[in-house]
C-alpha cells in the first residue's frame, strides 16, 4: 500500500538559515549543494524531502562550528509565532488539550513526522516518530525540537514544572548543553524524541496568559496525503535543472529508485511521465500568462534547447509553443 513521500515545509529551516546569514556563513551555497532554492527566507508554500532537511539542519551546526546550534535555536524560537504552538494555545483549555491540538496542527507542515501524546498509568509519553530512519544521527534535529518542546512543557505546566520528574530521551545526548533547566537527558534512537512526565499534569487547567499568541497567517494547505501529488511537491522546485532524471528525482524524494519507481507503478505512472507533466503544465502557464520568450520558458522547465523544448511541447499538446501561445493568451 502506498502512501505520501515524506515530506516538510521548507520554511521549517529558517531559524538555521538566518542564524547562519547572521554569522556571515554562506548559506545559499549550503541550500545549493543540496539542491534545494537559495531564496532566504525559504517559502512557506513549498514541501521538500525530509532527508534534504535533517542533512542542512545536521551541515549548519558544523558550518557554524556550534556543537549546540539546534538547541540553542529550539529553544529561543518564538513560540507565540509558531504556527502548531499558536494556534493550539488560542483554543486548548488544559495541558493536555493543548499537546493534542499541537500534535493535530503539527500535520499541516510535515508528512515525515508524527507526534504523539499516550499515557500509560501514573506516566505520559509526549513526543514525535519519524516516516523515515535519518541515514546520519540527527543530533541537531532532536537537539532543535528538545529547545522549544523543552519550553512549551515548561511553560504549559506552569508550577507544576518539575525538572526531576520529566525524561528526555534524543539520538544524541551529547548535543545538549548543560543549562539552568537541568534537564534529565537520556539515550534514544534516529526515529525521534520523547518526553517522559507526570500524568496528571495533562488535566492542570492551561493558563491562556502563558503564551500570547501573535496573529499567525496560517500557511498555505498541508502537505499533499497521496504519493503522486507530494512527489509533484518535491520536484516542483527542480523543474528547472536539466539532469532531472529518475536518479534524481528519487533522490529528491528521500526514496530509493527502485521503490519509488515500483509503487508509481502500482499507481499506474512513472517518474518521468510525471516529470514531464509537471513541465508542461509550466511551460503552458507561463506561454499563456507571461510575455517571456519562448526560450526562456524553456529555461525554465529545463531546456537549454528551444528546438528541443519546442519538439517535446509539441508531444505533449499537440501545439507548437506559439500556436498554444496564439490560442490561450
Amino acid at each position: 500500500m502506498t502512501s505520501s513521500l515524506p515530506l516538510i515545509r521548507l520554511s521549517a529551516i529558517n531559524p538555521f538559515l538566518l542564524e547562519l546569514r547572521r554569522r556571515g556563513a554562506d548559506a545559499a551555497a549550503l541550500l545549493r549543494s543540496l539542491d534545494l532554492p537559495e531564496d532566504i527566507p525559504a517559502s512557506s508554500e513549498l514541501f521538500v524531502s525530509s532527508l534534504s532537511i535533517y542533512e542542512l539542519v545536521e551541515r549548519s551546526a558544523e558550518i557554524a562550528g556550534d556543537p549546540y546550534l539546534g538547541y540553542k535555536l529550539g529553544s529561543q524560537l518564538d513560540l507565540n509565532r509558531w504556527e502548531p504552538i499558536a494556534l493550539a494555545a488560542s483554543e486548548a483549555q488544559t495541558v493536555g488539550e493543548l499537546l493534542t491540538r499541537f500534535t493535530l496542527n503539527a500535520i499541516e507542515h510535515s508528512s515525515s513526522t508524527e507526534f504523539y501524546l499516550r499515557t500509560e498509568g501514573e506516566r505520559s509519553t509526549f513526543g514525535f516518530k519519524r516516516a523515515v530512519k535519518p541515514p546520519a544521527l540527527p543530533g541537531q534535529n532532536d537537539a532543535f525540537y528538545l529547545g522549544f518542546m523543552s519550553r512549551m512543557m515548561m511553560h504549559a505546566t506552569h508550577d507544576q514544572w518539575d525538572a526531576s520528574q520529566v525524561l528526555f530521551r534524543v539520538a544524541d545526548p551529547n548535543c545538549i548543553p548543560q543549562t539552568n533547566d537541568r534537564l534529565r537527558i537520556g539515550m534514544g534512537d534516529e526515529r525521534g524524541i520523547q518526553i517522559r512526565f507526570p500524568s496528571p499534569w495533562l488535566l492542570e487547567p492551561y493558563k491562556s496568559s502563558t503564551f500570547q499568541p501573535n496573529s499567525v497567517a496560517k500557511a498555505v494547505g498541508p502537505p499533499p496525503d497521496s504519493l503522486v501529488g507530494s512527489l509533484h511537491a518535491a520536484l516542483i522546485p527542480h523543474l528547472h535543472e536539466p539532469d532531472l532524471t529518475v536518479a534524481k528525482a528519487a533522490k529528491l524524494c528521500g526514496y530509493n529508485k527502485r521503490r519509488l519507481s515500483r509503487e508509481l507503478r502500482d499507481e499506474g505512472t512513472t517518474i518521468s511521465k510525471e516529470v514531464a507533466k509537471l513541465r508542461a503544465e509550466r511551460a503552458k502557464q507561463n506561454l499563456a500568462d507571461t510575455n517571456q520568450r519562448v526560450a526562456q520558458i524553456a529555461l525554465t522547465v529545463g531546456f537549454t534547447d528551444p528546438t528541443v523544448f519546442s519538439r517535446a511541447f509539441k508531444n505533449w499538446t499537440e501545439q507548437s509553443p506559439q500556436e498554444y501561445r496564439r490560442n490561450h493568451k
